[in-house]
């Protein structure tokens, strides 16, 4: 009995330990399946995230390249917008080319003008201060707002492009009376130029030439050294002896002849040379480029016009101009 017993508690016990270890290992199996759908999930997941990365990196390319497209464009716009803003500005200024600004004009601010009583105030400046009568005004008007501390400025236009250049080179005469003659700009030129004026007084104090050309450039180079004396002493009068005056002479040689200074001037115009050997009691003076020479000379001109020249080689005594053209 005690053996049926201990057989039927192990059988019991048995089927007990195989249930719990079924019920164990359905368990696992659930939570392997579990984990397998939760693995399956996170990979179709980081797939879909791969691919979504992939498009957003090809979207992010496109969006480069289409920004570098933009801001080739945009720099190409900026650029022809700046192009055509200069031309404008310089098609103003060239409409403007026959105009001058007149500053410090004096009239009745209380008192309106008419066009006809501002244009003979200039032309009567014109004439009183710069000696210039006679040029003529096409229209003449004040602008800008009435000003309590002074005149309103004068826009000037003249009917020929040369009047108002000689007017312009004529504006020093009138340094002391408060009145100043200017060009007439556009406001963009003028602003360029007002940033470009240090320069150009700074490049006049170095003793540089500096100018504006074409309204708003500022060019500076270095002045050209003096042309040297032909002889060798300084400035002296010589007596009543013929004056030779060269202007752009292409070539000078001097050199020693018997104790003459022999002078070759050429002279491409001419066809010709001239070859002077004179006795030089003084040295040249110069005066505005040009160099006067007091000679009794005998020439030697082979080759020039029947005009410039002597017969055989006789001596010649000339007074005139000799001028050549730059070669």
């Amino acid at each position: 009995m005690e053996i049926e017993a201990v057989k039927l508690l192990i059988e019991t016990q048995g089927k007990a330990f195989n249930t719990a270890m079924d019920i164990v290992v359905e368990q696992l199996k659930d939570r392997i399946l579990t984990v397998e759908r939760t693995m399956t999930d996170l990979t179709r997941s980081l797939e879909f995230t791969q691919a979504e990365t992939v498009d957003l990196k090809n979207e992010v390319k496109m969006l480069r390249k289409s920004e570098a497209e933009y801001k080739t464009t945009i720099d190409s716009l900026k650029q022809g917008v700046e192009e055509l803003e200069k031309r404008a500005n310089y098609q103003e200024d060239y409409n403007r080319r026959n105009n001058l600004r007149i500053s410090g004009l004096q009239h009745q601010p209380c008192v309106s003008e008419t066009w006809e009583e501002t244009a003979q105030e200039v032309s009567k400046l014109l004439e009183d201060q710069l000696q210039l009568p006679g040029l003529k005004i096409e229209r003449a008007h004040r602008t800008g707002p009435v000003l309590a501390l002074g005149p309103r400025t004068v826009v000037s236009r003249f009917e020929r492009f040369g009047d108002r250049e000689a007017v312009l080179r004529n504006a020093r005469k009138l340094k002391g009376t408060g009145i100043y003659i200017n060009e007439d700009l556009c406001p963009a030129s003028q602003e360029l130029r007002k940033q470009q004026i240090p320069l150009m007084k700074q490049a006049r104090q170095d003793g540089k030439i500096a100018f504006f050309f074409k309204y708003t450039k500022l060019i500076t180079k270095e002045r050209r050294t003096q042309r040297p004396d032909l002889t060798s002493g300084g400035a002296a009068a010589a007596g009543d002896d013929a004056d030779v005056t060269v202007r752009r002479v292409a070539s000078v040689a001097v050199g020693s002849d018997a104790g003459k200074e022999k002078i070759t001037l050429f002279s491409p115009t001419a066809g010709a040379s001239v070859a002077f050997s004179a006795a030089v009691s003084t040295s040249t003076t110069t005066s505005g480029g040009a160099v006067n020479l007091a000679t009794d000379a005998s020439a030697d001109a082979s080759g020039m016009a029947s005009g410039d020249q002597g017969a055989g080689n006789g001596p010649v005594r000339r007074r005139g101009n000799l001028r050549n053209r730059k070669t």
